[in-house]
């Protein structure tokens, strides 16, 4: 079996991915020449680019930007929107693997080596022209916005916990994916990144629905009447 042992490193940046509904010669599992030499390392990474500010815009232009918080004073409500901070977070990854492939029986074995998590935010705050720099108001609403920035970069902190730790999970769940033909060798990396991939949309879903809900708790009726009445 000496003519068996090619090992070798595969890097996989996940998009689109194929499917594969199970694992080819599945029966043989982790037995025999189909093992891992290495522990998958995990690394799980948070950024955060500096604020850029834009004091361009009037109001009316910010009126019409999209953003994902109700107001506070009902949806029928007229309001001015003085100031708000644009930028969501994104997560990204990379994984590579390893390989084992049985020359004779032109099988291969895979098991992950490394996976990369980043979430990274990228906050632009725009505070309306009307209201010039170091004046009360503008002040008043460059502090208010800066709150969104901290909500996200604690919800930032509190899921690259729980990401790591949910990777960590799916990896103890199988350690070598195999052996499969080689000639199925795509679809087999595919189905490993998509088990990696559902790990990540889940916690991507329940991130997204928390930062909704804090983001909107900071635009409260009680946040925005604070604001209004600083510079009165």
């Amino acid at each position: 079996m000496g003519m068996m042992h090619r090992v070798s490193l595969l890097m996989l940046t996940c998009g689109v991915l194929l499917g594969l509904s199970q694992p080819a010669y599945a029966d043989l599992g982790q037995t025999g020449w189909c093992k891992s030499d290495t522990v998958p390392k995990i690394d799980i990474k948070t950024s955060t680019d500096q604020v850029s500010w834009d004091y361009s815009k009037s109001e009316k232009d910010l009126n019409n930007f999209t953003i994902d918080t109700v107001n506070p004073y009902g949806k029928t409500a007229i309001t001015d929107v003085g100031g708000l901070m644009q930028g969501g977070i994104v997560l990204g990854e990379t994984m590579s693997f390893k390989t084992l492939t049985h020359n004779r029986l032109q099988q291969i074995c895979f098991w992950y080596d490394k996976i990369t998590v980043t979430l990274h935010i990228k906050p632009t705050i725009y505070i309306a022209n009307e209201f010039p720099q170091n004046s009360c108001k503008h002040n008043a609403i460059k502090e208010h916005e800066l709150k969104h920035i901290q909500v996200d970069r604690e919800i930032v902190n509190k899921y690259a916990a729980l990401i790591g730790a949910g990777v960590k999970q799916e990896l103890a769940r199988q350690q070598v994916y195999g052996p499969y033909k080689v000639s199925q060798s795509k679809e087999a990396q595919a189905y490993m990144a998509g088990r990696i991939e559902a790990v990540l949309k889940y916690y991507n879903n329940m991130m997204d629905d928390e930062r909704r809900r804090r983001q909107q708790l900071v635009d409260s009726l009680n946040e925005y009447e604070r604001v209004n009445k600083m510079c009165k």
